[in-house]
């Protein structure tokens, strides 16, 4: 804007020329708000890949690549709905469990039983189960096209998916 007699008219607001204390404190506010939100988000990421389990327990490596171990559950007690719980237990750890069923004979012991040739898939699996390695074993069958087998035995109140 001009005025005609003294050149541009200028406006002075005191905002812009001199930042009062109260602007300059919710700026400061701001960046600490900013800071402490950025150190969060760093520390949550940094402690899912350090502290969290989930995804590498139910994962091995084959042929140089991540694979996710396949087995099935089979309940060798006869009560009810055992292999359905280990199941959603085995599951809700990212094991991809393939199939349930009931097995024909009771069993006193719970095993574990690698199928294709792998036993680092199978003491993953009883060790996240909560099975000793004694109670792991090799059964290899490729026609069944999984890596485990686990068939749950009278001792199951022991076991993780059962505490």
């Amino acid at each position: 804007m001009l005025d005609s007699q003294h050149g541009p008219a200028t406006k002075v607001f005191p905002s812009q020329s001199s930042p009062s204390s109260s602007t300059r404190t919710d700026s400061n506010r701001w960046k600490i708000v900013y800071a402490v939100a950025g150190v969060a988000l760093v520390g949550s990421v940094v402690g899912m890949f350090l502290f969290s389990d989930s995804g590498r327990e139910s994962e091995v490596i084959v042929d140089n690549r991540s694979h996710t171990i396949q087995l099935d559950v089979m309940n060798a007690v006869g009560e009810a709905k055992l292999a359905q719980r280990m199941t959603e237990f085995l599951r809700s750890r990212g094991f991809d469990v393939v199939e349930i069923g009931n097995y024909r004979e009771a069993l006193e012991r719970t095993l574990v039983i690698d199928r294709t040739g792998n036993p680092q898939a199978a003491l993953q699996v009883a060790r996240t189960i909560g099975v000793p390695p004694e109670q792991v074993i090799q059964r290899i069958d490729k026609t069944l096209y999984l890596d485990v087998s686990v068939f749950i035995g009278k001792d199951y109140p022991s076991l993780q998916p059962f505490q």
